[in-house]
């Protein structure tokens, strides 16, 4: 059994932006989804099941059980629908991925999918990359100014960011995966918020930009250091690079 679209809504999709991340290091792509899903309302279009995702059904916020999936939802964004994937978890086996990233090109033949994704670096390298799976929209993204990377990640990408960048030819989208380095030990809300700036202006997309890092680090050091902390919040403020440590 492939995987099964229950759709809510049936809006056309074919030819639209699909913006993707799925759990995985730092879970940066899956915040910086979540954020612009919050940030804009989004109107949930379908539930994509699969029987390969994690057997654990959910409570929604009508205490409604829903099964396990990943949803499809749609926002509004410089006055044309642009659509987001995102999910709790994504299907456990090979096959799994793989039909249900197929699936989820079918939907969007003609169009763009741009998925998010972290990669695991040391806490002081900052940086943020495209790789992509045709060399024709290579040449596209690199006259955008996108830094479309030839090289790494040198051991290259799993799951389901991997399979709907690589599978995109095949299904007439153009697909590419950013990616930010996280240090991964944990959620990484600043590089989420960094790889949704840098998405913004290379793809020139207005897409908000919610998640305060700066603040949020600010207000842990409260927590840590009282006696500090105003010490520490100043040279957060002034140095930007600092935010990663």
């Amino acid at each position: 059994m492939g995987a099964l679209i229950d759709w809510i809504s049936q809006p056309s999709t074919a030819g639209s932006l699909l913006l993707v991340a799925m759990p995985g290091v730092g879970d940066v792509g899956k915040l910086a989804i979540d954020a612009v899903n919050t940030e804009l309302d989004a109107e949930p279009v379908a539930r994509i099941l699969h029987p390969a995702l994690p057997p654990l059904a959910k409570l929604d916020d009508d205490g409604l059980l829903v099964p396990p999936h990943i949803l499809l939802s749609r926002v509004r964004i410089d006055d044309r629908d642009v659509f987001t994937l995102t999910g709790d978890a994504q299907p456990m086996t090979p096959e799994g991925q793989f039909e249900m990233a197929t699936a989820v090109l079918e939907l969007f033949e003609g169009g763009e999918a741009l998925v998010l994704a972290g990669m695991s670096a040391q806490a002081d390298r900052k940086d943020i990359f495209t790789i992509t799976s045709s060399s024709s929209y290579r040449i596209e993204l690199e006259s955008m100014g996108v830094d479309v990377r030839r090289d790494e990640p040198a051991a290259g990408v799993i799951g389901m960011a991997a399979l709907i960048t690589a599978l995109g030819p095949v299904k007439d989208v153009k697909t590419s995966c950013t990616i930010a380095t996280t240090v991964g030990n944990s959620a990484d809300p600043v590089a989420a918020q960094l790889l949704l700036e840098t998405v913004r202006r290379w793809w020139s997309l207005p897409l908000p930009v919610p998640i305060d890092a700066t603040q949020r680090l600010a207000d842990k050091l409260k927590e840590m250091h009282p006696e500090k902390a105003e010490d520490m919040i100043s040279e957060l403020s002034e140095s930007p690079d600092s935010i990663y440590m």
